[in-house]
């Protein structure tokens, strides 16, 4: 304000040229305070100034133009005071702002490299690396003076940037350096101390204000762990996470993409299963069952090359690829696996003993598709398992006509019990010492219509595939309780127990009320069961058994010596009976071995308190030798042959049991 009232007494005591020099001099003195901060202060200054400098014009020099443009240039000057003032007052704030941030980052960057698992990563505008964090020389591994050096050898190492492929992620690692450009995500290996490890990078390239390149910064992080699970992942979708063997999906992957090239290069498709697997695995459990597949599978790798490939389909089942076109190649190695799979197995003190079955097709010479080459390989194996087991067989076009037949059997055979095709017929059984009769095993029979009689080893494991045993097998026990409840009551009826009714459950109500509708007592009716159905104490098929057994029903063992070889269930149940396996008899008196196998069966009965029978006695000195043993029965062809139930209750009733009739040889 003492500005503005200097001004006009100036104006009014100084002359007309020196009022025009103050009046300039007041309105520059205006436009100074444009630049005075803070806003108070220059309009402190402004606003007298211009005042003074208006009222000495409109008071001493009352021009309209003049004033006109005074109140112009003041309000222009006022206007720039208020808007300068408040653009700096922004900058000021903007830059405090951006030193607070800055040191925000810092520090989060900071306890970002001290916390994360990630690192970051800098290099200049001639791609060396720059001073490595704390963070990066912990995961390296190295010394911060080795991770100096040109992007990336000097980050991940010349070893692992070596054998680069093209198109691989160090590739493409390398070419989006050459063009400046970021990438993202890239994978790529590295060996720390030996080790294989995996880490993620990701870099972008830095410009300077000119535009110039000044260098990349990244970050990377050490996915190891994601890496292999997701390996470990990926190895479970196409592998048997039980024997590690490659599974169903990626067999039929490989198989398809060598049968697109068996023309060029064929090979051998080996399909394969275990013999008796599934009463190991009833009977013992799955625990034991899959550490026996595990073993199994130890074993065919032992048994292939590297580049042979093995898998488990599923279950049982395994199937193998050898690279080879000569068949006597494929056979040696069916060979190899047949011996060694056949080998003992030890598991917790116990030993088990199973076979293997083989089946081949060639390629291409079998099928050139994978749907041909395994249904040839499959009727291989179906012939091996016929054949005996344990055994191998090569894919021959005849097979398909027996694959037919056994359809066309399959089919009858569900149809035959309502048709009155299945029947029971008896083979006495012979007392070698007073050469009588002591009762009749129950067998059965299959008269086909169009095919005629049709042996049981060829029906009945058509049934047990079919699901029909049970059925067929209750049918047996009727009958033969049924027919047997009419003999004298000194003889005994034998039935064949299979493994699956043994299993059931509802064997024991079942046999009990059979023996009550037919009148036949418990004592009369014996149940022979096979050693695979007695593998391990408490088994579901044992305490069946037992049961029976407390019904007063006598357990005979059949096939004695050709099963497991364990006398374990010998001490553990009170079996009745031991029936001694036809193929010890065959060359009985003619081979050594089998004559001292035959005595201590008889031994090892006695000391037991057991019967024992002999099965397929066909000639009078095999008789002659297991009557001077001390073997109490015997049954075969030497005697009689199996006949229907009306022929032997008329056998037994002509009283024939005091001098057997003796059949022919070779009957």
């Amino acid at each position: 304000m003492l500005w503005g009232v200097l001004v006009i007494l100036l104006m009014q005591t100084s002359p007309a040229e020196e009022r025009a020099l103050l009046y300039a001099i007041a309105v520059g003195s205006i436009s100074t305070s444009v630049l005075v901060s803070p806003p108070a202060s220059a309009i402190a200054f402004w606003a007298p100034m211009s005042l003074g400098a208006l009222l000495s014009l409109v008071l001493f020099n009352p021009d309209i133009y003049a004033i006109s443009d005074l109140l112009a240039f003041a309000g222009l000057t006022g206007f720039c005071i208020l808007y300068l003032n408040r653009r700096m007052n922004e900058r000021a704030i903007s830059a405090i702002r951006l030193e607070e941030n800055a040191e925000l980052i810092r520090l989060l960057l900071r306890d970002f490299e001290e916390n994360a698992s990630d690192w970051l990563w800098e290099t200049n505008a001639q791609m060396e690396m720059q001073p490595a964090s704390q963070r990066l020389v912990q995961v390296a591994r190295r010394p911060a003076e080795s991770l100096r050096g040109r992007f990336p050898e000097a980050l991940l190492g010349e070893e692992a940037l070596r054998d680069s492929l093209p198109g691989s992620a160090l590739d493409r690692l390398r070419q989006a350096i050459a063009d400046r450009a970021p990438f993202r995500d890239l994978v790529v290996p590295v060996v720390l101390d030996g080790e294989q490890r995996y880490w993620s990078l990701t870099g972008k390239p830095i410009l300077d204000r000119q535009g110039r390149f000044s260098g990349y910064h990244g970050v990377g992080s050490d996915i190891t762990r994601q890496r292999r699970q997701q390996e470990h992942i990926s190895f479970l979708a196409r592998h048997d996470s039980l024997t590690r063997l490659a599974n169903r999906v990626l067999f039929s992957e490989t198989l398809s993409q060598f049968c697109e090239t068996a023309h060029e290069a064929g090979f051998a498709l080996l399909c394969m299963d275990l013999d008796e697997f599934k009463a190991i695995n009833d009977t013992l459990g799955h625990a034991m069952g899959d550490a026996l597949l595990v073993t199994v599978a130890e074993r065919l790798r032992s048994c292939i090359r590297d580049f042979d490939i093995a898998a488990r389909l599923g279950g049982d089942e395994f199937a193998i690829i050898v690279l080879t076109t000569d068949i006597d190649e494929a056979l040696a190695v069916a060979g190899r696996i047949i011996e060694r799979v056949s080998r003992p197995f030890r598991f917790d003190g116990q030993t088990l003993q199973i076979g293997i079955s083989v089946g081949i097709a060639m390629a291409p010479v079998d099928g050139s598709t994978p749907t041909q080459l395994l249904k040839n390989a499959d009727l291989a194996l179906y012939r091996a398992k016929g054949d005996g087991r344990g055994t191998v067989r090569v894919y021959d076009p005849a097979m398909d006509e027996t694959m037919r037949v056994r359809h066309v059997l399959q089919t009858s055979l569900h149809q035959a019990l309502a048709r009155g095709e299945i029947s029971v017929v008896y083979q006495p059984i012979v007392n070698l010492v007073d050469q009588r009769i002591a009762g009749a095993e129950a067998l059965l029979r299959w008269t086909h219509p169009e095919r005629g009689n049709i042996p049981p080893a060829q029906f009945i494991p058509l049934a047990e595939a079919g699901g029909i045993m049970e059925e067929i097998g209750e049918f047996v026990l009727r009958e033969a309780c049924r027919e047997a409840a009419a003999w004298p009551p000194e003889l005994t009826v034998a039935v064949n127990l299979s493994p699956l009714q043994s299993g059931e459950a509802r064997i024991v109500p079942l046999i009990a009320g059979i023996l009550k509708s037919s009148g036949l007592p418990a004592s009369r009716l014996e149940l022979e069961v096979v050693e695979n159905t007695m593998l391990e104490s408490g088994s579901p098929t044992e305490e069946t058994l037992r049961q029976l057994h407390r019904l007063g029903v006598r357990i005979a063992l059949d096939d004695f010596g050709t099963g497991y070889s364990s006398l374990s269930y010998l001490r553990r149940f009170p079996f009745g009976k031991l029936k001694i396996d036809s193929s010890f008899i065959r060359d009985l008196g003619e081979e050594d071995r089998d004559d001292s196998i035959v005595l201590t069966i008889i031994r090892l009965a006695e000391q037991m308190n057991m019967l024992v029978t002999a099965e397929g006695v066909e000639t009078a000195a095999q008789a002659e030798l297991l009557r001077s043993y001390g073997c109490a029965q015997a049954q075969g062809f030497l005697f009689y042959q199996p006949m229907s139930g009306q022929d032997f209750a008329r056998l037994v009733a002509s009283r024939e049991t005091a001098s057997p009739r003796r059949m022919p040889d070779g009957v």
